[in-house]
C-alpha cells in the first residue's frame, strides 16, 4: 500500500512502509531518476503499469509496480491477513526491524544485526554481527526505541514458495473424464435431460470417489479458485480437495449437464466451540427439479450424500446418518443426529452467491492459525455406510449405524506408513513432504 498526493502542479508517490523505499515524497512522472539518502531510484511506464526500480551497483532492481487505480483501505483486510499468516510471507519467515538512518540502515534480522552504508551512485557498504538470544532484547531497545510486551522467537528462515500446478493450456475440461474419475464409465449412459435421478447418481458418486481434504496446505501446494486448476487437481491428479473445490467443480458439472444450480452459502457451526463461522465459510447449490428445490453438497466431511430436498422439516436417513431441516425466519439449519442429539451443521439463507464470492475465505482458510484445514492435516472418504479418515497420526474408520449412531476405530501410525495409506486407502499421490499435523 502507498500514497498519491496532488501538489504544487505535480503528483508525488508517498511510501514511509517499505523497507528500503525513497526517504522523500517521489514524483510521479515516467523516467524520473533521482538520488535520495537512502539510494537511486528511478520509474519507467510500460502500459499502465508503473515500475519503481532501486539501482545497485550498476543494475537497476524493481521493487515493485502498481497502477494507478484508486484503493480503499479497507482493501488491503485480506493481504493484511494472508502476510501474517503464510509461510510464503517474509513477515511470517523472518523476525525482522529495520530502520533508515542518514545516508544509512540498520537492520535486525533473526540472529544478526546488519549495518549498510549508501555510497554515492547507488553503492554501500554492510556489516553483519551475529547475536545471541539474550543480546537481542537490549538490542531492540538500544538501538530502535522498541520494547516488546510478549516474547519475541526469532527466526530467519527460507521462503516457502508454494507449488502451484498448472493445467495442459492445450487440454480442456472434459466431462466424460470427470464422470470415470467418479465411476460413471460413459456421459452416454447418462440422459442428457436433467433427472433427479441422474442428479442422485453423479452425487453420490462424486461423494463415494473424491476426498474431503486438506493435504495440499501440508505439502507446499497453493490451492487456487478456479475451475481449470480444481479440474486439474481432482480429476487429472485423482486428488480431493475442501469445500470450495469439491463443490466449485460440481457447480461446473451441473452446468454442463443442464442443471442451472444456484450457488448457495453458509456458516458452519465449530463443533470445538459452538459458534458458526463467517456467512461465506461454506459452499453449497440449490437445483430446482421436478417441482422441488434440491441442496447439493459434495463438499462437506460429514454432510448428505445425496441431494436433500430444501423443505422446511424435512427429516431423511441416508447411507452416512439422519439429517434433518429446520427454519427459523429467512435461516435455515442443516442439522445431522448424533446418537439422540441433534447438531446443526451449517446455517444458511437462499441467498444467490457466485463462485468468485469465496476467494477471500478460500485464501483465509489455508493461511490462518485459526482455521481447522491449518490445524489439522487430514483426508476423509465417504464409503458405503461408513466413512475413512486419516488425520495427522491417525486412521480413523466409522461405520453408521441405524437411527444416527456410529462405531469408530482408531489405529496410530507412523510417518514413514502415511505415503502409503494415503496412495492405497485414498488412491492420492502427495508431489510435495507431506508435514503431518493434528493441533
Amino acid at each position: 500500500m502507498m500514497l498519491v498526493v496532488n501538489l504544487e502542479g505535480r503528483r508525488w508517490i508517498c511510501d514511509v512502509g517499505f523497507g528500503e523505499a525513497f526517504v522523500e515524497p517521489f514524483p510521479l512522472e515516467a523516467g524520473w531518476e533521482e538520488e535520495q539518502d537512502s539510494g537511486v531510484y528511478r520509474l519507467h511506464v510500460e502500459g499502465d503499469e508503473w515500475y519503481m526500480e532501486r539501482k545497485e551497483e550498476n543494475n537497476w532492481r524493481c521493487l515493485y509496480k502498481f497502477t494507478l487505480e484508486e484503493r480503499t483501505f479497507e482493501d488491503f483486510g485480506e493481504m493484511c491477513e494472508y502476510h501474517q499468516t503464510s509461510p510464503s510471507s517474509i513477515f511470517v519467515q523472518k523476525s525482522l526491524c529495520t530502520l533508515q538512518l542518514p545516508r544509512g540502515r540498520l537492520t535486525y534480522i533473526g540472529h544478526r544485526l546488519i549495518s549498510t552504508e549508501y555510497t554515492k551512485g547507488g553503492g554501500s557498504v554492510k556489516t553483519t554481527q551475529q547475536l545471541t538470544d539474550e543480546e537481542i532484547p537490549g538490542l531492540l531497545r538500544d538501538k530502535f526505541g522498541i520494547v516488546l510486551s510478549g516474547k519475541l522467537i526469532p527466526k530467519d528462515e527460507d521462503i516457502v514458495i508454494p507449488k502451484t500446478h498448472q493445467p495442459d493450456s492445450s487440454s480442456k475440461l472434459d466431462l466424460n473424464t470427470y464422470l470415470q474419475r467418479i465411476g460413471i464409465a460413459d456421459y452416454m449412459a447418462l440422459s442428457q435431460t436433467p433427472s433427479l435421478s441422474n442428479l442422485r447418481t453423479i452425487h453420490r458418486h462424486h461423494v463415494l470417489s473424491v476426498p474431503f481434504e486438506s493435504l495440499s496446505i501440508h505439502s507446499g501446494e497453493k490451492i487456487v479458485l478456479d475451475v481449470g486448476w480444481i479440474y486439474e487437481k481432482i480429476v487429472l491428479r485423482k486428488r480431493g480437495g475442501f469445500c470450495f473445490e469439491n463443490n466449485g467443480l460440481f457447480l461446473w458439472v451441473l452446468q454442463q449437464l443442464g442443471y442451472q444450480p444456484r450457488v448457495l452459502s453458509s456458516s458452519v457451526k465449530n463443533e470445538m466451540t459452538g459458534v458458526y463461522e463467517p456467512p461465506l465459510s461454506h459452499m453449497m447449490m440449490m437445483v430446482e427439479l421436478e417441482g422441488r428445490r434440491w441442496l447439493c453438497d459434495v463438499g462437506f466431511g460429514d454432510g448428505i450424500m445425496e441431494p436433500f430436498p430444501l423443505e422446511a422439516g424435512w427429516e431423511e436417513e441416508l447411507d452416512c446418518g439422519v439429517y434433518r431441516l429446520q427454519v427459523d425466519e429467512d435461516e435455515w439449519y442443516m442439522q445431522r443426529k448424533e446418537e439422540e442429539v441433534w447438531n446443526s451443521i451449517y446455517k444458511f439463507t437462499l441467498k444467490e452467491r457466485t463462485f468468485e464470492d469465496f476467494r477471500e475465505l478460500c485464501e483465509h482458510y489455508q493461511t490462518s492459525p485459526s482455521s481447522f484445514f491449518v490445524q489439522k492435516c487430514f483426508c476423509s472418504l465417504r464409503l458405503p455406510g461408513g466413512q475413512l479418515t486419516y488425520m495427522g497420526h491417525r486412521l480413523i474408520s466409522t461405520e453408521y449405524t441405524k437411527g444416527g449412531g456410529s462405531v469408530k476405530t482408531t489405529r496410530q501410525l507412523t510417518e514413514e506408513e502415511i505415503p502409503a495409506l494415503l496412495r492405497d486407502k485414498f488412491g492420492i499421490v502427495l508431489s510435495g513432504k507431506l508435514t503431518p499435523k493434528d493441533e
